[in-house]
């Protein structure tokens, strides 16, 4: 049996954990070759692609190597396929995965990526293809993958966010005057990430982040000022978390929104929301604002959580497990009810996944103690356990391709 393996759509602090689980399974599974496709789908489209080298993977250590590795090792894309599964694009795919006979093909990415193997299985189906196997492995900082508790990548995202809130706040307090914070954090329309800044919180004597804004609170710009007021009675300095996407009910915060330029999926970039709350907090209130823009650092950020590492591993390797005796299929984790955190792993199809999001419940916004206490109780587990690095002159050192590939 050959396999082929490709990752894509935003990179993650622990991407390369569910390619060495891909890896790891080829190799526990006897797979005679193990392909490796540069910038997702596009590396097979050009042919752009390498072979592992089982020996020198082992040699070199490479499988914990990449896992302590943030960022997509194989490269990325944001590559839309045609509506139309009679394309041509499609018999270019499955020619170039025939001629290399290729058992099985693993798309490790995001919600859109779900889509690529949603389209890939769609053709098989059609055309009846019974020898080639494709599987997603999930990832995304967002956390908004339905169909899973949550997702690979949130956790190590959620932990260096709130290392970074806890180091803004002992920057904030060095001062005794008015002053506002506003830390700018990924989630275009689910605000998981910039909750998660409440983690800082956790058994602190008071709150270093003070109030969250997330694209599924409906507010005002005068009731976010109001807000602002009132935590000002008793704390002076204040640190506001808020998600890129949000937007008050009046549209204030829309102006001069900037679109760079839209992807193959047509999600424009945007940005800038801190900075105009805090023009106009300037404005409104007289007091020191501004705004930090953490930007994409969230996504490969080297804090990366044991947990969560380990985690994609295992969803990388169970993806392969799957291919091969099944298709159109994606391993997701879900968590067990109970007071202790543990998981448990399973399967659903790419429909659940694909082009879909998830939010965060109503029900956990009712107040700020409730966002708060549920969301320590959901993200703290995510986040234990500390990955080490390697370093040389100071400095990080990490795998690369020539580590582990012919």
């Amino acid at each position: 049996m050959n396999c082929i393996v490709a990752q894509s759509g935003g990179p993650t602090s622990v991407i390369n954990s569910s390619l060495a689980g891909v890896i790891q399974a080829g190799i526990d599974n006897d797979f005679d070759k193990i392909y490796l496709s540069l910038n997702g789908i596009e590396g097979i489209l050009h042919r752009n692609i390498r072979e592992v080298d089982k020996d020198k993977f082992e040699k070199n250590k490479a499988k914990d190597r990449l896992m302590a590795r943030p960022s997509s090792i194989l490269g990325s894309c944001r590559f839309k396929l045609p509506k139309d599964i009679d394309d041509e694009i499609y018999r270019k795919i499955f020619a170039f995965l025939k001629e290399k006979e290729i058992n099985v093909f693993v798309y490790i990415g995001g919600n859109d990526s779900m889509d690529t193997v949603k389209k890939l299985n769609e053709y098989i189906q059609k055309y009846k293809i019974e020898d080639i196997n494709v599987v997603g492995c999930p990832k995304t900082i967002d956390n908004d993958l339905n169909g899973m508790d949550h997702s690979p990548g949130f956790g190590s995202a959620a932990k260096y966010i709130a290392h970074t809130l806890r180091n803004i706040r002992n920057d904030v307090d060095i001062y005794d005057l008015e002053s506002v914070t506003i830390v700018e954090i990924m989630g275009r329309h689910a605000g998981w990430l910039a909750a998660s800044s409440l983690l800082a919180n956790h058994k602190m004597d008071k709150d270093l982040v003070n109030l969250v804004y997330v694209p599924e609170i409906n507010k005002s710009i005068e009731e976010i000022v109001a807000d602002i007021k009132e935590e000002m009675k008793a704390e002076k300095n204040l640190i506001i978390a808020m998600a890129e996407g949000f937007r008050d009910r009046d549209s204030y915060l829309d102006k001069q929104m900037f679109t760079n330029s839209d992807d193959g999926f047509n999600h424009p970039i945007i940005s800038g929301v801190a900075q105009r709350l805090a023009d106009h907090l300037r404005e409104k209130l007289g007091v020191k604002a501004r705004a930090v823009e953490l930007n994409i650092v969230q996504r490969t950020a080297s804090t990366i959580s044991k947990t969560d590492t380990e985690e994609a591993f295992k969803l990388g390797y169970k993806a392969l497990s799957l291919g091969i005796n099944q298709t159109n299929l994606i391993p997701v984790l879900r968590r067990k009810e109970g007071q202790a955190y543990e998981i448990f792993y399973t399967e659903v199809e790419p429909d659940l996944i694909a082009n879909k999001e998830m939010k965060i419940p109503e029900t956990w916004l009712a107040d700020k103690k409730t966002f708060q206490e549920k969301m320590i109780a959901y993200a703290l587990p995510l986040i234990q356990g500390e990955l080490g690095q390697s370093f040389e002159s100071g400095m990080p050192v990490y795998v690369n391709l020539c580590d582990f590939t012919k």
